[in-house]
């Protein structure tokens, strides 16, 4: 199957190589490149800052700063040991000039602070070794102190690195933090753009609550209306009732009206007898 799929590869690219010619390179590097960038627009814009986090993460100052302190203690040793050598050649150069200023003297023997003696051309061999061991000591002191101020310059570049790091780490927290409230807005944006709010239940209601008021206004334009026909006790500055008996006044208005009553009957009568 592998050798199916590699024979294919390799015609298809036979058959383009043919087509295109020369330009089957830059074609290729074009098609990969819209791939590379069709696919890094489909993937959603939190998943990629959510990458960027942890891209961030790995950078570990905390591991940084072990490896500083452990180099300063590496530089504090060496530096210590430095001094330590230091005093050794200044102690063992104070004795070679002790022995070398007795075989000056031109003495036969050297007699050392306990009482023993020594012969001339044993202390020239003495004085030769030490002054060779001295030499060696003294170029080993050389290196260590190229070397320590190498470390020295090397942790000096580390602590600079180390808060450059910060400082980068911190700028790019803040970037990260920027694009994620702005992916947000775009989000809260798009999302309000969508919604779809149904107008026509608010103007049913509104519908109803016209009704219910003209319902409302009508009756209250009937309760004006009615007192004008029925009747209705007065009440503040209306009309006040009268202090007449109600039955006299209707006595009095069925009497007058039976009198006229009479006086027609009269005048009818007289009219015909004559």
């Amino acid at each position: 199957m592998c050798k199916k799929l590699t024979l294919g590869v390799l015609g298809l690219m036979l058959i383009s190589g043919f087509l295109f010619g020369g330009k089957i390179i830059p074609y290729a590097q074009t098609a990969v490149s819209k791939i590379r960038s069709s696919a890094q627009d489909s993937v959603p814009v939190s998943f990629q800052l959510d990458a960027a986090k942890k891209q961030l993460a790995k950078i570990n100052i905390h591991d940084m700063a072990r490896q500083i302190a452990k180099e300063t203690v590496q530089v504090k040793r060496l530096a210590a040991d430095l001094e330590r050598q230091d005093r050794m050649l200044k102690t063992s150069y104070e004795k070679m000039m002790t022995l070398r200023e007795h075989v000056s003297s031109g003495d036969g023997s050297y007699v050392t602070t306990s009482g023993r003696a020594f012969k001339k051309t044993r202390v020239e061999e003495e004085l030769r070794h030490r002054f060779t061991m001295y030499q060696t000591a003294a170029k080993t002191k050389e290196k260590q102190a190229e070397i320590l101020a190498l470390r020295k310059k090397s942790l000096d570049n580390a602590y600079a690195k180390m808060e450059e790091a910060k400082a980068q780490q911190r700028e790019l927290e803040v970037q990260i933090e920027n694009l994620t409230a702005r992916s947000r807005m775009n989000d809260v944006i798009a999302t309000a753009g969508k919604l779809n709010i149904d107008n026509s239940e608010l103007s049913k209601t509104r519908e109803m609550l016209d009704d219910i008021d003209a319902l409302i206004s009508a009756k209250e334009e009937l309760l004006n209306i009615v007192p004008e026909y029925y009747g209705q006790i007065p009440v503040g500055d209306e009309e006040a009732i009268s202090d007449t008996d109600i039955l006299e006044e209707m006595d009095a208005y069925f009497d007058n009206a039976d009198s006229s009553d009479d006086e027609i009957a009269l005048e009818e009568d007289l009219v015909f007898n004559n």
